[in-house]
């Protein structure tokens, strides 16, 4: 049984992430083979100091450090463990001093893993480090939330529970959860209380509802940090709530301005035209009066040219709406000539305007 990954949560924080990595010297390791396919042929690990100082006033420590062991005790290989929740240009000065100073100290291997929950710091924690020397560049190992395998095997969980708890901080889904609880059972009282903390305060309520139901009935909080990361998950949700509420409020308001903005739009637009029509109506009404004045003149004049003027004439005339046709009417139908010549005259002109 699967539930949705709900409203996200606060991540663990730096302290208690070192914390899984000192308390389980396999974890790093086991990480390194299960997201990186590195693996070494080893016996068992041993913590070893954090201190990478060397014979300089500038001191170096790591979160932590682990040799791998063969069975004659002779160190393999060592891994340095970086937990980094946020970007630090500083660490891309310091992780080369790391590598090479714990190499020059065990005579072995050495790598740098990095872990962290968020993708950008991943993308920004593996670009490689240029030392400056031809063919000398460190890449990190980094892993980050995604990539930290989904633990729901038993064996598995049980064999390293540290690693299923942070499997649940990365996946925090009632599956996972499920078998990290089952897996911490175990361990001392201390880690088990802890742990079953951390993981109540990294899944989603509904998720905790259902894990408090099955493992622990009337099981109180033990830890300040656990009680501290679900009232930062209530008002990260609270938050998220009032941040949906103001999009939509926004959203709401950008849809009401359209509308009256639309609306405004035709009002003003009706209003404009009205104006418009209105300008245009008496601009239209003063040239047509100017036309039906010239039409009425070019008549009158042909009246008292011709002998007779024809229906045909009139409806001619009537479809010449040129005011310069016209005028050229008037004007030669005002000069002196015969009343065929004004006749011919008339009907060139007409028959131009058809």
């Amino acid at each position: 049984m699967a539930i949705a990954r709900a409203q996200r949560v606060p991540s663990p924080s730096h302290e208690f992430l070192v914390d899984l990595f000192r308390t389980c010297g396999d974890l790093a390791p086991e990480l390194l083979e299960l997201c990186a396919n590195i693996a070494f042929c080893r016996d068992h690990v041993e913590h070893t100091s954090i201190d990478l100082s060397q014979a300089v006033s500038t001191e170096y420590r790591a979160d932590g450090v682990v040799e791998l062991r063969d069975r004659d005790n002779n160190v393999v290989a060592a891994v340095i463990i970086e937990v980094q929740l946020h970007v630090d240009a500083d660490k891309k000065l310091s992780w080369p001093v790391y590598i090479c100073a714990l190499r020059a100290k065990l005579h072995c291997p050495v790598l740098l893993l990095v872990l962290t929950r968020e993708r950008h710091i991943a993308r920004w924690a593996r670009k490689p480090i240029e030392l400056g020397h031809p063919g000398f560049r460190l890449a990190p190992l980094v892993i980050d939330f995604e990539d930290v395998p989904r633990i729901v095997n038993p064996v598995h969980a049980r064999r390293i529970p540290q690693l299923a708890v942070l499997s649940v901080l990365a996946h925090p889904d009632l599956d996972v959860a499920e078998t990290a609880m089952e897996a911490i059972g175990p361990l001392p009282s201390s880690q088990s209380e802890l742990y079953s903390d951390i993981i109540l305060a990294s899944v989603p309520e509904a998720v905790r509802k259902l894990l408090e139901a099955r493992f622990m009935q009337g099981y109180q909080l033990q830890s300040e940090f656990a009680r501290r990361q679900i009232n930062e998950a209530s008002e990260a949700a609270r938050e998220a709530g009032r941040a949906e509420g103001r999009e939509a409020g926004r959203a709401e308001g950008r849809e009401a301005g359209r509308v009256e903005g639309r609306e405004a739009g035709r009002v003003e637009g009706r209003e404009a035209g009205r104006v418009e029509g209105r300008e245009a109506g008496r601009v239209e009404g003063r040239e047509a009066g100017r036309v039906e004045g010239l039409r009425s003149a070019v008549l009158t004049l042909a009246r008292s040219r011709f002998d007779a003027v024809t229906d045909d004439d009139v409806a001619a005339l009537a479809k010449l709406r040129d005011e310069d046709m016209l005028n050229e009417l008037i004007v030669a139908l005002g000069r002196p000539g015969t009343a065929t010549e004004a006749r011919a005259m008339f009907e060139r002109v007409l028959r131009r305007g058809e």
